[in-house]
């Protein structure tokens, strides 16, 4: 494989690194890996250079990139608001591959809100024909509540039962004192999603457009997400949870600290790719 630096972009502002396969006939789709958070391309931990350069050996070119404002890359002169930028920086990263590439099907493989961002680029662009999110939008269940506290007191009985007795004494203090107000540090994570059925047609569209969708949860998320079948009782009465992958690792944390969790993410990553190319994405 060889790594090659690129500056492209409506203002020439983006900068990414594309890996490329040894291969002179790729393999289709070519992937875009845009930032977790604020994390330079290179990813938390690395995890991305990792990525690139084993979807490259698999014959998939593959993009790391900054978006406008973070890492290297510049804000354009033209800027749109945040979500807008987010997704022409994608789609000029697409333009830009498919000229120098020749490759006119991409896969996005976003962690957190990188998985957001390659959402919301999935759906303005149909040449995104697989979309991988880590840790992306999560929406708790019932079942959610109770294995949380399940898992809390199993873990440490003493402590648990202290903290429960003094939240309940928290809550009713709030009642007495008519005050509503959450407890610092016990908001939502999963307060910035969409509404779920604008989350479960969002998914829908993509399915019935042909787009193969995986999603990966991992043990990082135990407020939000916890249990293997929870995509599943949420949206269980919409079609989409039939036809996407999900899994849920809770050996592994929100950014794939470990070696051992980076081996994972490059193994269920790579195993995806190859369904994607024998499905038939393939170079234009």
């Amino acid at each position: 494989m060889k790594e090659v630096p690129l500056g492209f972009g409506s203002d020439r502002h983006l900068i990414g690194t594309l890996t490329l396969p040894a291969s002179t006939t790729p393999r289709g789709p070519a992937f875009i890996l845009p930032n977790a958070g604020v994390v330079h391309r290179i990813g938390p931990h690395r995890l991305h250079v990792k990525l690139a350069r084993a979807l490259a050996r698999q014959g998939h070119p593959c993009l790391r990139l900054d978006l406008s404002g973070v890492g290297d890359s510049r804000t354009p002169a033209d800027a749109a608001p945040f979500q807008q930028q987010v997704v022409h920086d994608l789609r000029q990263a697409m333009d830009h591959l498919q000229k120098i590439c020749s490759m006119d099907s991409f896969a996005i493989a976003g962690i957190c809100s990188g998985a957001h961002n390659g959402l919301a680029t999935a759906l303005e662009d149909p040449r995104v024909k697989g979309l991988w999110m880590l840790d992306g939008y999560v929406y708790p269940t019932p079942r959610t509540h109770t294995v949380r506290l399940q898992r809390q007191l199993a873990a440490d009985p003493t402590r648990t039962l202290l903290s429960w007795t003094r939240s309940a004494i928290e809550r009713g203090a709030r009642g007495l004192l008519g005050s509503d107000a959450v407890p610092a540090g016990k908001a939502d994570a999963g307060d910035n999603a969409p509404p779920p059925e604008a989350f479960a047609r969002a998914i829908q569209s993509l399915v019935d457009r042909g787009t193969s969708v995986y999603f990966m949860y991992t043990g990082s998320l135990l407020w939000t997400y916890n249990y293997p079948e929870q995509l599943r009782d949420a949206f269980a009465q919409h079609d989409f949870v039939n036809r996407v992958r999900c899994d849920y690792v809770p050996e592994i944390d929100h950014t794939a600290t470990t070696l051992a969790a980076q081996r994972l993410v490059i193994e269920r990553l790579g195993g995806w790719a190859a369904e994607l190319a024998a499905a038939g994405a393939t170079p234009a």
